[in-house]
């Protein structure tokens, strides 16, 4: 009861009705008195203990008149303020108790009703932001790239998928940490640190170059770091984005050799047919220098002729302009057909070549000229890189879904640190002072390759310093490599030649 009081004691409205109701109730009772004061003499002793007795009375009902006025308005009107105190707190979920239909009682409803549609409305939000939080995430933590979000004091907010496995981290295990505890990159710490004092969005990309966690070759990326600004530009946070682009050096440095070697290739026969033809000019060569010079342009005309044909062969192939135009064949009859028509070759080096055929027909679905281009690269280098007096065997075998092809020469061998590149355009083995004395472009391994990988198959090498090599080509049978023939879209006859 003295709680309820002191309640209505310190409410405005309480005060202000009973002030009212009893200067409203006196009033009357002074201006009565007063007049009787005035109608009747010496009346005064009679009118005090009366006036007091309507005072107290006058008091009384005045509490009574205020404390119904407070139980059905200044209550309510508490009520109603505390309900916008909770509601501007975020506390959707309070209700007012109505207990009346007057004024009040409707004003509680719609404040009711009002409580209800903003718990509505925070609700679809709130799922609405954890949808497009949810979603935000998916596709960060999906990106191809690295992602890694940190504060303005180098903690980690953010790990992406890529970014755990380039540096070695799981985004739960380093939440809330300096990434300096866990990375030793000076490059991308430093880039981080630029971040946080440069007023720039955005700073210049920075190439790093580190291995990943089980990985034997280290990776070169390019980090980009964006400063995340509030509106009155205050820092919330660095985006570091690491892109791997070692690819993308790799073929960069391939074209730089290419172009290098190609320059290199082109210009040596041009000297020569430059130089030597200039020769051919002087009026006192006799006919002997005459037929020298001259067999010397020839020579270099056709290796630079050879150069240029493999070389627009390759480029056809890898741009898919070239497709083989593909039959059942038999690939010993191609092999006999190409040792046959290149004997010479081995003859004028007294080398011996034997072919060994398998039992059965060894059929394939392939191009018969592309064939016969994959095996004369292949014999014409085990006779040019094997020494005189020696001995070729060319082995055709197959299995239950290959037809299996082995040149083996008794040649100079190839070293183990070439074997990986042998296939690679313009590369040749010169540890030999005999293979650095023959001429070649560099290419014809590398059109093999093309070719046997163009029809689905695949070369291997087995090569031993002294004791010769062994290049082993392997075709799907045509009755498995029979199905989803490619359209022509150039005659691979005119091409390959």
């Amino acid at each position: 009861m003295s709680n309820w009081i002191a309640l209505q004691l310190k409410s405005r409205l309480f005060r202000k009705v009973f002030f009212y109701t009893f200067a409203a109730t006196m009033l009357p009772l002074v201006l009565m008195g007063f007049y009787w004061l005035r109608m009747t003499d010496g009346g005064s002793a009679v009118l005090f203990p009366g006036f007091f007795s309507v005072v107290v009375l006058a008091l009384l009902l005045a509490g009574i008149v205020a404390y119904f006025l407070s139980r059905n308005i200044t209550l309510p009107i508490s009520d109603l303020a505390k309900s916008a105190t909770e509601i501007a707190r975020g506390n959707f979920s309070h209700e007012i108790k109505v207990l009346s239909n007057d004024e009040i009682g409707r004003l509680a409803r719609l404040f009711n009703y009002m409580t209800t549609e903003l718990r509505r409305l925070n609700n679809m939000n709130l799922a609405q932001i954890i949808a497009e939080r949810n979603k935000t995430q998916t596709i960060i933590k999906n990106i191809a790239d690295g992602v890694v979000v940190t504060d303005p004091r180098g903690k980690v907010l953010l790990l992406n998928a890529s970014a755990e496995r380039w540096l070695g981290l799981r985004e739960k295990d380093a939440l809330e940490k300096p990434l300096e505890n866990f990375i030793q990159e000076e490059k991308m710490l430093q880039l981080l640190a630029d971040a946080g004092v440069n007023n720039n969005t955005t700073l210049p990309p920075v190439e790093i170059t580190f291995r990943p966690p089980g990985e034997w070759k280290p990776r070169i990326f390019q980090a980009h770091a964006a400063r995340v600004l509030q509106e009155d530009n205050e820092l919330i946070g660095i985006v570091t984005v690491l892109s791997d682009i070692t690819q993308q050096k790799e073929i960069d440095r391939m074209k730089t050799e290419l172009v290098s070697m190609v320059a290199h290739e082109l210009r040596s026969p041009l000297t020569s047919i430059s130089g030597f033809s200039e020769l051919l000019l002087d009026p006192e060569l006799n006919r002997e220098q005459q037929e020298e010079y001259a067999g010397i342009i020839l020579k270099e005309s056709n290796r630079l002729g050879d150069l240029i044909n493999k070389f627009l062969d390759i480029s056809r192939i890898e741009s898919g302009r070239i497709q083989p135009k593909k039959n059942a064949l038999d690939l010993v009859e191609t092999v006999q057909m190409v040792v046959g028509n290149n004997s010479f070759l081995a003859a004028k080096k007294n080398i011996d070549v034997e072919v060994h055929p398998p039992d059965e027909p060894a059929e394939i679905w392939a191009d018969s000229g592309m064939m016969e281009q994959v095996f004369i690269n292949l014999f014409s280098n085990a006779v040019k890189y094997s020494p005189e007096n020696t001995r070729i065997d060319v082995l055709v075998r197959q299995n239950e879904n290959e037809v299996i092809a082995e040149v083996h020469d008794q040649g100079y061998g190839i070293p183990r640190n070439a074997i990986g590149k042998i296939f690679d355009k313009f590369f040749r083995v010169t540890e030999h002072e005999a293979v650095r004395a023959s001429t070649g472009t560099g290419l014809g391994l590398a059109l093999v390759k093309q070719i046997i990988e163009l029809h689905g198959g695949r070369i291997t090498v087995e090569s031993e310093i002294g004791k010769g090599s062994v290049f082993t080509v392997y075709m799907p049978k045509a009755h498995i490599a029979q199905s989803g023939l490619p359209q022509n879209e150039e005659d691979a006859e005119n091409i390959i030649r």
